[in-house]
């Protein structure tokens, strides 16, 4: 028997329940994992109020989380490359609980010079923020970035990730602390849009000649601004919806400035592999060097897990929660 974090009704973050449940074998192709470690991320909570479908999901009740780190327990028919006992990192379903399975196809090979708590925080975040700056954007050094927000899981993690690459990066937070760490992350400059004027900041900033690539995150409010802080040539990947999902795309702006628009489902995408490369080669290495620094906010076990996503829904964080069964 193990704990695991579920939920057996749409009913928001309070709705999850840990309960004793019977450990499976691995299916064919899969993989087992005692997890040490798992990202807490904005699609669990969308999940428990029955709006986000990118889990597979089947019937409730179950269980949460889509990212862990941890040993290999046991393997399924035809699994060779992982056995029991090699540290991995990767994608999981039903990440908080004491085990979890993953294909052995999105899992990655941990050395032991990066932490379980670490390694768990990257995944989602550093997959889509790879796919968004690497194999979308295509960021070149010097260009400058507007990543909108800046201060979530993805968000922080494309900050840390656009500067390793060479751009001049301008994030955005809610309020004056986070703008304060976004700086401290690396953001050359930083703003506060509670109070800020983010297009006209923007503007100013790179002297009315716009952002090379901006990075929305939110959705309908942070798209427009994206769209009128583009520079001509420039090129907007969206990749969240918390501000809604009716963006309005005024063609007079996108046609008149040449601007490319990206949107990524990170499950559904053809640079999902060559994603998880960029993870396995650039940055894990880089969090091993010390170039990347993950952003944790907060560490909490199984019964800690309903509060963290409250804690998500209000915005009250920097980076990442991590969940140590």
């Amino acid at each position: 028997m193990m704990k695991a974090a579920r939920i057996h009704n749409y009913g928001g973050a309070t709705a999850v329940r840990i309960d004793e449940i019977e450990v499976l074998p691995p299916n064919p192709g899969e993989v087992r994992i005692r997890v040490m470690a798992a990202g807490i991320n904005n699609s669990d909570l969308q999940t428990t109020y029955g709006t986000y479908r990118g889990y597979g999901h089947q019937e409730l009740p179950y269980i949460l989380g889509q990212e862990a780190a941890g040993e290999v327990d046991a393997v399924g028919l035809g699994v060779k490359e992982l056995v029991p006992g090699m540290r991995v990192v990767g994608r999981v379903r039903g990440a908080f609980a004491e085990m979890a399975f993953g294909l052995a196809t999105e899992l990655l090979p941990l050395a032991d010079d990066v932490s379980f708590t670490l390694a768990a925080s990257l995944p989602i975040a550093y997959l889509t923020a790879g796919m968004a700056l690497i194999h979308k954007a295509n960021v070149q050094p010097g260009e400058w970035v507007l990543i909108h927000p800046g201060s979530g899981g993805v968000g922080s993690a494309a900050l840390q990730l656009a500067q390793l690459l060479g751009g001049r990066v301008i994030a955005t937070a809610g309020n004056q602390a986070k703008v304060q760490r976004l700086l401290e992350l690396g953001a050359l400059q930083a703003i506060d849009y509670s109070h800020q004027d983010v297009v006209a900041e923007v503007r100013r900033i790179t002297d009315n000649l716009g952002v090379q690539v901006a990075l929305d995150g939110a959705g309908k409010v942070t798209f427009a601004h994206c769209l009128d802080a583009i520079a001509n040539n420039g090129r907007i990947v969206s990749y969240g919806t918390t501000t809604g999902m009716d963006a309005a795309l005024p063609l007079g702006k996108l046609l008149g400035r040449n601007a490319t628009i990206y949107g990524i489902a990170l499950w559904y995408n053809n640079d999902y592999q060559a994603s998880l490369g960029t993870l396995r080669d650039l940055v894990i290495p880089a969090v091993a060097q010390g170039k990347i620094q993950p952003t944790i906010d907060e560490i909490v076990d199984l019964e800690g897990v309903s509060e963290a996503l409250i804690k998500m829904e209000n915005r009250d964080l920097i980076g990442k929660i991590i969940v140590v069964p």
